[in-house]
């Protein structure tokens, strides 16, 4: 096979598997992992054949991005220096974080995607927001019914990323043509979906991020005055109709109050709330016996277990596997060097989609939109939840992150301007 047909093949099986993947990783078993997996095997045989995408070497991309690089490996360090100076290896513990760390793989690998075909994503998001409502209604048989997954991933994350994928899918318009009408009712129909399937689940750490959202395009996202206007009563109109068609997440919503009074005089520690504040309180009194290095995953549970023996927290917090918390509990288990992990998860990317809020060309302008959303979704969420707990979005983050930094470098170099601005 000649080095263009090649190049042709790994051109559309790439850009096959990005367009399907914010779709099938919701909707089938290991479909999203396998696909991060395949992205950095794809990269490795490319590397191997000495193919690469046009004008984009694996080194170069190393040197340019190296804090990008860095901040996605840092898990692994953390956990690392945790270990070593605990002198407790496990391998199992860096299943989640060593899909962060293959992002220089999997953002090299992506370069092989054309730029207009990139574009092409925000179908994948209208398409993952009406599926996950679908199969949201279908496991919560119409919002009355609760269990703790949804599938493969629990409640929480599902309904997190259905959000996000909604949120997105309707930022993603500017890529569009404001005449197209008929795409603009599609993708605000698929923001309405995400924005439901939280309703469904009534899941209350999910709408930690609409705030944040709201703030973000109403202060920092450049859109004019008619736009940043239209983005608030959208989401309040929308939000105030769904809660008024199911009242289960509507009573949810309103308990939040009352639980927190109850807590604040030493009762309802068994509510969903009281298990939160527990957690995160538990969470600090471990962060306190290992500041700098950590306990270990390994040493959560028994944590947790001594806290139970004394008294000091409610039997019930032995069933969670974390503190429903992504900085305390990478504290918790990694020390400074975890929480310096999570914070350049958060800070690095979103620092290089920042910078392209104010670029000339709309497109670059509406991507680097779409991964300050991701950037500001992953937070919010990990609020309440660990979002890089659960495997497929440990390599959710790296391929978005990767997907619309690429698109961001490719607009440039084709006007001319160099990939990184000085």
């Amino acid at each position: 096979m000649g080095n263009k047909k090649l190049q042709l093949l790994f051109q559309w099986l790439i850009t096959f598997l990005l367009l399907v993947y914010p779709v099938v990783a919701l909707l089938i078993h290991n479909a999203g992992n396998a696909i991060a997996f395949l992205f950095v095997a794809l990269a490795l045989v490319a590397l191997a054949m000495r193919l690469q995408p046009e004008r984009q070497g694996f080194v170069a991309l190393l040197r340019t991005y190296w804090p990008l690089h860095l901040a996605m490996v840092s898990g692994c360090l953390a956990i690392l220096f945790q270990q070593a100076w605990s002198g407790d290896f496990g391998i199992k513990y860096y299943d989640r974080v060593v899909r962060l760390a293959a992002f220089p793989l999997i953002f090299w690998v992506l370069f092989f995607v054309p730029r207009r075909h990139i574009q092409w994503l925000q179908w994948g998001f209208v398409l993952a927001a009406i599926v996950a409502v679908v199969k949201a209604y279908i496991f919560t048989k119409g919002g009355n019914v609760r269990d703790g997954n949804i599938g493969f991933i629990s409640i929480i994350a599902y309904s997190d990323v259905a959000l996000l994928a909604g949120v997105l899918a309707l930022v993603s318009f500017a890529w569009n043509e404001p005449k197209q009408k008929l795409v603009l009712l599609a993708k605000i129909g698929a923001c309405a979906a995400g924005l439901y399937t939280s309703v469904l689940t009534a899941t209350r750490g999910s709408w930690l991020a609409l705030p944040l959202f709201l703030v973000f395009f109403l202060f920092f996202a450049r859109l004019n005055i008619r736009h940043r206007w239209a983005w608030v009563a959208s989401l309040v109109l929308v939000v105030a109709v769904m809660f008024g068609l199911n009242q289960h997440a509507a009573s949810r919503f309103v308990d939040t109050q009352s639980d927190l009074q109850a807590y604040s005089q030493g009762e309802g520690k068994s509510t969903s709330t009281g298990h939160r504040l527990q957690l995160w309180g538990a969470a600090l009194k471990l962060i306190a016996k290992a500041p700098v290095f950590g306990i270990g995953r390994e040493n959560y549970d028994a944590g947790i277990r001594e806290m139970v023996r004394k008294h000091e927290v409610t039997e019930d917090l032995m069933r969670f596997a974390h503190s429903h918390n992504e900085i305390l509990f990478n504290m918790v288990i990694s020390g400074i060097f975890g929480l310096a992990s999570i914070l350049l998860l958060y800070l690095v990317p979103g620092y290089y989609f920042a910078r392209e809020l104010g670029n000339a060309d709309r497109a670059v302008r509406t991507a680097a939109r779409m991964g300050c959303v991701l950037v500001l979704g992953f937070f919010a969420f990990g609020l309440t939840d660990l979002m890089f707990f659960w495997p497929v979005l440990a390599g959710y983050y790296p391929i978005m992150v990767g997907a619309f930094l690429a698109f961001i470098i490719k607009a440039r170099q084709a006007a001319g301007s160099p990939a990184v601005p000085h």
